[in-house]
């Protein structure tokens, strides 16, 4: 699948509103404000076009292998099963052969390489000299990476070995993706310990983004027959009513993610009082960013209360 194949396919937006929040979730948790603002600059290691180019320079040609590959590339080169696990919420068959692919295509420093220096030359073409700007947020973002956990977080634990990138901006894009992999890892977690399997966790999540049933969930490779298994334990459960969330569903989607917000709070401690500051600026290189179509729409971004 080629880049801008890809980027049609992800770059799609939801066809309504996400769900409004419960009101007791309608107040942002500082967590949950970070990761709305670093949520576009992090993308930027996904959706950068240099990257691209820089991917099929190293023979990864196909990008959603190249994707696979960059993002599982923190763990080394691990059996399939295992990079297929840490990414969660594909489907083994789809995400399997991706892997493999890549890894028999590309060197895992080249794969590293750019993945860590080209977004930050996108990120100059696209917003300009705003390298002092980005080194004083990445500061601030590196003090939260040193505080955070590591316990249970693998693909975030791995990218902390990794070099940082001696370019300003190259290096913003990098602590954001650090941090958007760390709180990925601590929503699988919860998920996990909540009892919900891969397909369920899509499930919910194509709801709580504004997706209709069915429009998000098949994307990560899973057949109707699972996705029907799936919907049936969500009903058993009480979290679905026909094909959109219950009430008991909308509020219980909503506490995963206070969940999710609680297991960043070392983070959000260790940024301290320049929280306010770095999230106002990231907001709006990430609102910038998806002007201007750099980086896709953020279905998940919370809602105004």
């Amino acid at each position: 699948m080629d880049y801008t194949t890809m980027r049609g396919l992800f770059f799609a937006p939801p066809d309504r509103p996400r769900p409004a929040d419960p009101p007791a979730r309608r107040d942002p948790s500082p967590a949950r404000t970070l990761r709305d603002a670093i949520e576009a600059v992090a993308c930027l290691s996904i959706w950068s076009p240099e990257a691209a180019e820089g991917y099929a320079a190293v023979g990864l040609d196909d990008y959603f292998a190249a994707y696979v590959r960059e993002r599982t590339a923190p763990l080394g080169t691990p059996p399939t099963a295992v990079a297929v696990g840490a990414l969660g919420v594909f489907a083994p068959g789809l995400i399997g052969p991706q892997y493999e692919a890549g890894v028999a295509a590309a060197s895992l420093a080249d794969v590293v390489r750019v993945r860590i220096d080209a977004p930050g030359a996108t990120l100059r073409r696209l917003l300009g000299d705003v390298d002092a700007e980005a080194a004083t947020v990445t500061r601030a973002l590196r003090r939260g990476i040193d505080a955070a956990d590591r316990t249970a977080r693998p693909l975030f634990t791995g990218l902390t070995a990794e070099p940082w990138p001696s370019d300003p901006l190259a290096a913003l894009v990098h602590a954001c993706h650090v941090l958007r992999e760390h709180r990925g890892d601590s929503h699988l977690a919860v998920c996990a310990v909540d009892g919900l399997d891969p397909v369920q966790m899509n499930v919910l999540t194509e709801l709580w983004c504004g997706y209709p049933l069915g429009a998000y969930t098949p994307s990560r490779g899973w057949s109707p027959e699972q996705i029907e298994a799936a919907l049936a334990g969500l009903r058993a459960r009480g979290l679905l009513d026909g094909d959109t969330f219950s009430d008991d569903g909308l509020r219980h989607r909503a506490d995963l993610e206070g969940r999710t917000d609680a297991m960043q709070h070392a983070v959000v401690d260790a940024i301290g009082d320049d929280l306010r500051a770095v999230t106002k600026q990231l907001g709006e290189w990430s609102d910038a960013l998806v002007d201007l179509d750099a980086a896709p729409p953020d279905p998940a971004k919370r809602l105004a209360g």
